[in-house]
């Protein structure tokens, strides 16, 4: 795999501002940020550090308990543990990633089918899905007033599911992928990482993005194409492995819908209808797909009638 070049232009935003008479700047720049690059880092963003750091620390906790026992939650169907590489399946790499997933949604049904160890898992999992769901409504809500929208235009019914990736020290990450290349489904994902690993596709070329400390990353799913009529994309981005430490990076998405792990991708139908933004849409998908930068040619593509569901529109 060729060397990439850690980018330092990403946007950092500080979300602080928006509470003020910066409001509108703020909104400018995330709309500016997501036209060029589709991802950017918040800080200020209002969820405690402390918080932040325990949540981390209970994944990896999950991460580092016997096999025998993680295993058992890839039996579960609202909470899937799978150390495999079903998620994205390439002729071209080896996957090298446990992952952990579940719905978190607001009404905390959902928390009796987490896991039960380690033992502060579903309590400090529950404050902080809570905290980071706060986080993305004034998110949605700035990316609405940059487009024009009305207040509340993404309305507050959304289902929320988290996504832990685990990526051990991989003796030889040449050999190997994180996570392929891909666009998002849903309509926005907010992770936190702690060390670098993160590449996404800018003109075409694959660079890559250091977090900061205790900072979000923030991108936008397909759905984003067709509620700013193609102004803004969804960007593909993947995840690398490394030598020398393991990566661990919690991302919690967002959809209109309760989400459920069968409906992350679909087949297309055979007829498209082309519209201008169905088609947009979905030849994004397939130029990224077979566009050579390490994206499996074999991924599914989202239609627009799944995307239109998702925004609830």
């Amino acid at each position: 795999m060729d060397s990439v070049p850690i980018v330092k232009e990403i946007p950092v935003l500080d979300l602080g501002q928006a509470q003020g008479k910066e409001r509108a700047v703020v909104a400018r720049q995330i709309l500016k940020a997501l036209e060029e690059y589709g991802f950017f880092q918040i800080i200020n963003h209002g969820v405690p550090q402390v918080l932040m750091d325990e949540a981390m620390k209970v994944c990896q906790e999950f991460f580092n308990l016997p096999m025998e026992e993680k295993v058992h939650y890839a039996k579960e169907t609202e909470t899937l543990y799978t150390s495999n590489p079903k998620h994205y399946v390439s002729e071209e790499h080896q996957y090298w990633k446990e992952v952990l997933e579940h719905n978190c949604n607001i009404d905390g049904e959902d928390q009796n089918t987490w896991p039960s160890n380690p033992p502060k898992y579903r309590e400090v999992i529950g404050q902080y899905s809570f905290e980071v769901r706060k986080l993305s409504k004034i998110i949605l809500d700035l990316v609405a007033e940059g487009l024009g929208l009305e207040a509340g235009f993404f309305g507050k019914e959304h289902g929320q599911r988290m996504f832990v990736n685990h990526y051990p020290v991989c003796p030889d990450p040449s050999l190997t992928l994180g996570t392929g290349g891909h666009c998002d489904p849903n309509l926005i994902t907010i992770s936190q990482q702690q060390v670098y690993g993160l590449q996404i596709l800018k003109n075409e070329e694959w660079i890559g993005l250091e977090p900061l400390p205790h900072a979000f990353v923030v991108n936008f799913g397909l759905p984003i194409t067709v509620i700013s009529n193609g102004k803004l994309t969804s960007v593909a981005h993947r995840a690398v492995t490394n030598t020398t430490q393991s990566r661990t990076a919690i991302g919690i998405q967002l959809s209109k819908k309760r989400m459920k792990r069968e409906t992350r991708t679909a087949t297309p139908p055979e007829d498209t209808g082309e519209t201008p933004v169905d088609r947009r849409c979905l030849l994004r998908r397939e130029r990224l797909a077979t566009n050579g930068s390490g994206i499996s040619t074999g991924e599914s593509l989202v239609p627009i009638q799944m995307v239109l569901e998702l925004t609830g529109h």
